[in-house]
């Protein structure tokens, strides 16, 4: 991407690294974070996506594809996690 400051794969080895560390770290911490983020970031997104669509402005294209990095890659480390733990969270069974 032109002058993007990361490509999306750095982007994403970064954050997955990072959500990897805070899943391993504390399960529930993690789930909140994950839900949380992602939820702020989707509707971030959205609300660039509109305001693009009303009027033009000069946001960079990068910018929707590390939103959108931004959303998916909290939510396929959270659905790794689920599934190496069966569904079954520490946290959740207390």
């Amino acid at each position: 991407m032109k002058n993007a400051p990361l490509s999306i794969t750095e982007l994403f080895l970064i954050e997955a690294i990072l959500y990897i560390a805070l899943w391993l770290w504390n399960e529930y911490v993690a789930t909140i974070l994950t839900l949380s983020f992602s939820a702020i970031a989707l509707f971030i997104l959205v609300i660039s996506l509109i305001s693009e669509l009303i009027e033009r402005s000069k946001v960079p294209r990068w910018y929707f594809s590390y939103m959108l990095i931004s959303i998916l890659t909290p939510l396929v480390i959270g659905a790794f996690f689920y599934v190496l733990n069966k569904g079954d969270f520490g946290w959740m069974s207390k």
